[in-house]
């Protein structure tokens, strides 16, 4: 990447690095995703006829340096950075990296990110595309265009008092059991599934009699909500 056969040493190494600036990184993720649609394409997994599961998420990663440029202490108490994640589920590969200062909030640039990797996969030949995400990226001024556009997304929702009342509000026959299905899309690479291993917390819990909760079901049911800044029923 950096034309050299060898960086002898660390500091070199750093500044190539620093070398790159925003623009140059992106141009970089570009490139790489360039390749990976050949990847895709070409693949016998027929990867794109499936539906594209394009994950985000923020990662708190913490530094120890005192003078390292756009650190800040985030919401979690600790010095650092706080990069946004966008990657596709199905083959676990992150499609970009967008580095931000620690105190930044996780949906922080997500919507334009999100347009990228929407556009990535309906150019690789992805026709179903879904977009998932836990409560800090139902960012609703965003979800009336990606649902015009024919892009699917679970995203998660605060519950908050008004939503837990219309919730406990549904009939109970309403609700059903959610059951999570295993990927199979490596089967033929597993021909056989593998032992489950000793949950190791679960023991030392047992053991030391501590109080051990444990999840026995999860139900699901379905409402109308209508998000203040999007006129679309979901």
């Amino acid at each position: 990447m950096l034309d050299a056969r060898s960086i002898p040493d660390p500091t070199t190494a750093g500044d190539f690095c620093r070398r790159f600036d925003e623009g140059a990184v992106w141009r970089l993720m570009d490139a790489i995703n360039d390749c990976r649609v050949d990847v895709w394409k070409a693949s016998s997994r027929q990867l794109t006829t499936e539906t594209a599961r394009i994950d985000v998420d923020g990662s708190i990663v913490p530094t120890t340096g005192e003078c390292t440029k756009g650190m800040d202490l985030s919401f979690k108490g600790v010095w650092g950075y706080h990069p946004l994640v966008v990657s596709l589920a199905n083959i676990g590969e992150p499609l970009y990296i967008v580095n931000r200062s620690g105190n930044r909030p996780s949906h922080d640039g997500a919507p334009a990110v999100l347009d990228r990797a929407v556009a990535l996969c309906r150019k690789a030949g992805f026709r179903d595309i879904l977009l998932r995400g836990d409560t800090d990226f139902t960012m609703t001024e965003h979800l009336d265009r990606w649902h015009d556009s024919g892009v699917r997304f679970v995203l998660g929702y605060d519950a908050n008092r008004h939503f837990v009342k219309r919730a406990d509000a549904l009939p109970a026959g309403d609700y059903e059991n959610l059951v999570r299905k295993a990927n199979h899309a490596f089967a033929s690479c597993t021909p056989k599934p593998r032992r489950k291993a000793l949950r190791v917390k679960e023991a030392i819990v047992q053991q030391r009699g501590y109080k051990n909760q444990r999840l026995l079901s999860e139900d699901t049911a379905e409402l109308d909500h209508r998000p203040e800044k999007a006129s679309h029923c979901g």
